[in-house]
């Protein structure tokens, strides 16, 4: 199964400043079959040399893969070991992701993304923990002032979808928790080194995942009606 999915590190958290990135639901095909995904694109212009509008994918159990990525302005990159496989197409207001020849291996969740150059969100290696032990992640910011925008937590467990940790208002340090993650996962910041941070305690088996920081809206927006729901985020 070839799935495909909205890429929620890159759309605005309310209906403030929309960005959305909007995919079909998951694809099956058969091996040697071609996969072609079409990413929906409001909120911004594909012409605007600021961005970029991609394609990234990951596979269960492995890191994410770049595929590639055009911006507004023409120039087009894209990852060599993928270049035979993998075709891009844009149009007015979407791009297209065709997929040739595919095989097992190719079994992913296929995301299309923006790309904002000057920004950027460096987070730690990979870790290996026992059950019961605690890690302490961080995300060092820099393009832009850290306290000017809020910042969310996301991960990826093997073969699930993307689940929403939280969020923390950069300006007043004050995190906010979806309610199954508020016991043993805490957000905290060190605003001098433009770092953020997740700490996870007494760690589980479930909690094997990719970890991901990702900048949110700007952190004056209605931090009550924010917290309702898991945001979009740019």
């Amino acid at each position: 199964m070839f799935s495909a999915a909205l890429m929620l590190l890159l759309a605005a958290r309310s209906c403030v400043y929309s960005i959305d990135l909007i995919q079909p639901d998951s694809v099956v095909v058969q091996p040697g079959q071609t996969l072609t995904v079409t990413c929906q694109v409001s909120g911004y212009s594909l012409t605007d040399s600021s961005y970029a509008t991609g394609w990234i994918r990951q596979r269960e159990g492995k890191s994410m893969d770049w595929i590639f990525h055009r911006w507004g302005g023409g120039s087009f990159y894209q990852n060599n070991d993928l270049k035979n496989k993998f075709l891009y197409n844009t149009y007015a207001s979407s791009v297209k992701l065709t997929g040739q020849n595919l095989q097992p291996e190719d079994t992913a969740v296929y995301y299309c993304v923006r790309v904002w150059s000057e920004i950027k969100l460096d987070q730690s290696p990979s870790e290996v923990k026992r059950p019961g032990e605690t890690v302490k992640m961080s995300c060092i910011i820099s393009g832009y002032s850290m306290t000017s925008y809020a910042i969310n937590w996301i991960r990826q467990r093997p073969g699930k979808a993307l689940e929403w940790i939280g969020w923390i208002n950069t300006n007043t340090n004050t995190p906010s928790y979806v309610s199954s993650f508020q016991s043993r996962f805490s957000f905290t910041q060190d605003v001098s080194s433009s770092t953020q941070y997740l700490e996870v305690k007494s760690l589980t088996a479930e909690d094997s995942a990719f970890y991901f920081c990702a900048r949110g809206s700007t952190v004056t927006e209605d931090s009550e009606a924010a917290a309702q729901k898991p945001p979009q985020t740019i």
